[in-house]
């Protein structure tokens, strides 16, 4: 490393390599940010422009879109309940209610610091401990794999520790889903209800713009406020944030880092499973973990370090194996061997400038980041100045576009839609939207490691049990998951103890009548989705079958289980309670359920600008509620809204949007 260390610290001081790093961490975070643009897309679109470039000004400007674009997930999943990427789900848990809470810069900061310093955890272990961590993630196989995806499963019992049965019976739903389109197993149509288009399946990222973003419009629609939050900026918020993350915070985020860098060396896990499992050992070892979830530093602390963590762990197994650890790293794989480079050990040494660059490039990066952030910081926050009507249909917008972007098809608008309805009625019944967006994440993991396991057992002639427990890894990894789901019980018992030497009742009162109906609801709708989809069952074969029986038969037994606790609770509950949740204006949110709808249905038709156009117009003047004339603002409004996203997505991000039968 030594005879590399001066030329790759030159190639860094040079003019052309810090314009990029910026130009890249800058258009990466703003991708980030907008809903449906995810990382991977970000760097693909730029493949093309590094084929100008020399290999390490190609190298280093994607190295630096990537940091920018896992970053700025967490801006919009802070300011609108929105993950930018996947990856910042978990950071929704506690970034959207400190923005509630008036503290929007402090959770964005706390997500810029917290990121910064996950990625440069993350770069120093690709630095110092690639060839030894490398050599570990080869170990890992299918039942390895299926292990660790049931591990990151297994934090719905603590993320849901209010109510682990509808946390669980929401991660099954998920899983269900995710069932959707082909067999991975035998290749056959499965729960496809004889419409075609969904052979394609439930993509990941439509289905959560429409559980965290169109069901978060509709919860602001239909309430009472005229902002999206209120902001009271904070004098020295970011002396005060960086005192207490690398004051308190220290242990939470040197685990979480270390979380990301090991889950991100996995090929195929990615941010999304290292963010879950770094929040619920952060929740776990926490001496209040029922703080988590009402807006802590912690928990966002958590997220953002791990999923940028991931970062440089997942560039460990692509630099030295040629095995890309996530869906960005083999896009940039792609790029290396475009420019006839072959990763492999050899990269340190035939082209260890090359490799010495990039890695300490990603240093750099991480510093960048800070003051890049914090510019942009300030103008995100201007955001909770606009009135609400303006910002929610304006979501829905970015949300179709977001949602079209993936796969080009106007299915998946469609599944943005029924998914945002479906997460806002499941946020009315308290079944939880988070537990449900990752099983509809680990889902396609856990059956194609399950898949792989059960055809090992055949060529092997073993049990499936056997090969399920034949590795040390795995027995770890079957001792931790059994350890998270015991870990609300146990934190149960602890609190009842504590409860009963203060002299008080650990007993919980029931105080709203509503609790009984919402649990009725809930479990009536888990056993409905249960009865449609054994509709289909019966067209499966082997694996793919063994699959979802096992899926149906959780769900089936955990909406009975829902109907009787309501049954239960309804019998026990005494009468003359009020409800104390807050009112709700179903008028306006089945005026943008219409709108939405329609919009959708006139986008083939009218295509994408015009439908975009009256959406926005008639949107905003039957839901003003401002007291004066809508019709000025509504025009400005779809004036600067259609002009900034043909700007922003058509000439400068080349994103394809809808065309219609009579405008293109």
């Amino acid at each position: 490393m030594n005879e590399f260390f001066i030329p790759a610290l030159t190639n860094l001081c040079d003019p052309v390599s810090i314009l990029l790093m910026v130009g890249g961490l800058a258009g990466g975070i703003v991708i980030g940010a907008l809903p449906g643009l995810t990382a991977t897309m970000g760097v693909a679109l730029m493949v093309p422009v590094t084929f100008a470039m020399d290999a390490t000004s190609g190298l280093v400007m994607l190295g630096a879109i990537y940091v920018g674009a896992i970053y700025g997930g967490s801006n919009s999943a802070c300011l609108i309940c929105t993950p930018g990427t996947p990856s910042s789900v978990a950071t929704t848990f506690d970034g959207w209610p400190m923005c509630q809470a008036g503290r929007a810069d402090r959770a964005l900061i706390t997500s810029l610091l917290s990121s910064s310093f996950g990625g440069f955890i993350g770069t120093a272990f690709l630095l110092f401990l690639a060839a030894p961590l490398a050599r570990f993630a080869i170990k890992f196989g299918g039942p390895e794999n299926f292990w660790l995806c049931l591990f990151g499963l297994s934090s719905i019992a603590v993320m849901s520790s209010g109510n682990i049965i509808k946390g669980l019976v929401s991660g099954g739903l998920g899983m269900l889903v995710a069932t959707i389109g082909l067999d991975p197993h035998g290749a056959t149509p499965r729960f496809t209800f004889d419409y075609y288009p969904l052979i394609q399946g439930v993509e990941v990222i439509p289905a959560m713009i429409g559980l965290f973003s169109i069901s978060q419009v509709l919860y602001l629609i239909g309430s009472y406020k005229p902002f999206l939050a209120q902001y009271n900026p904070t004098l020295g918020v970011f002396g005060v944030v960086a005192r207490e993350l690398f004051g308190k915070c220290k242990t939470v985020l040197l685990r979480s880092s270390i979380i990301g860098t090991l889950v991100g060396m996995l090929p195929g896990a990615g941010g999304e499973i290292a963010s879950i499992i770094a929040y619920n050992e952060s929740k776990r070892w926490d001496k209040r973990p029922d703080r988590y979830g009402t807006g802590i530093v912690e928990g966002v602390a958590s997220s953002e370090s791990a999923n940028n963590a991931v970062i440089g762990g997942s560039f460990i197994p692509m630099l030295t194996l040629g095995i890309p650890g996530s869906a960005v790293a083999a896009v940039i794989l792609g790029a290396l061997l475009a420019k006839g480079i072959q990763p492999g050990f050899k990269v340190f040494t035939v082209t260890g400038e090359l490799a010495y660059t990039f890695i300490f490039s990603q240093f750099v990066v991480n510093l960048l980041m800070i003051p890049v952030g914090l510019l942009l910081v300030k103008v995100l926050v201007r955001l909770l100045r606009v009135r609400l009507t303006f910002v929610a249909i304006g979501i829905v917008l970015l949300s179709v576009i977001g949602a079209y972007a993936i796969r080009n098809s106007m299915l998946d608008v469609w599944i943005a839609l029924i998914f945002g309805i479906l997460g806002y009625f499941c946020n009315r019944v308290k079944l939880d939207t988070g537990a449900m967006a990752l099983g509809i994440i680990l889902g396609p993991m856990i059956e194609e490691n399950f898949g792989k396991c059960v055809s090992l057992s055949k060529a092997s002639r073993d049990s499936v049990i056997q090969v399920f427990l034949d590795s040390p890894i795995t027995l770890i990894l079957i001792c931790l998951t059994l350890l998270s789901l015991c870990t609300p019980f146990i934190m149960h018992l602890w609190h009842q103890r504590a409860a009963a030497e203060a002299g008080l009742s650990a007993q919980p009162v029931l105080t709203v009548p509503e609790d009984w109906l919402k649990d009725v609801m809930s479990g009536f709708f888990v056993l409905l989705i249960s009865v449609v989809f054994f509709t289909q069952i019966f067209e499966l074969e082997d694996v793919g079958r063994s699959y979802a029986l096992l899926l149906l038969a959780f769900i089936t037994l955990m909406g009975l289980y829902l109907c009787f606790q309501g049954v239960l609770k309804r019998r026990r509950l005494a009468g003359g309670v009020s409800s104390d949740e807050e009112p709700v204006n179903m008028r306006r949110v089945a005026v943008i359920v219409v709108a939405s709808v329609a919009y959708a249905a006139f986008i083939p038709i009218l295509g994408f600008y015009p439908s975009s156009s009256f959406f926005l117009c008639l949107s905003a003047i039957i839901l003003n509620n401002s007291g004066g004339s809508p019709y000025v603002a509504a025009c400005l409004l779809t004036l600067i809204m259609c002009l900034a996203v043909w700007l922003v997505f058509a000439m400068l991000l080349g994103v394809p949007t809808p065309e219609g039968i009579l405008f293109q």
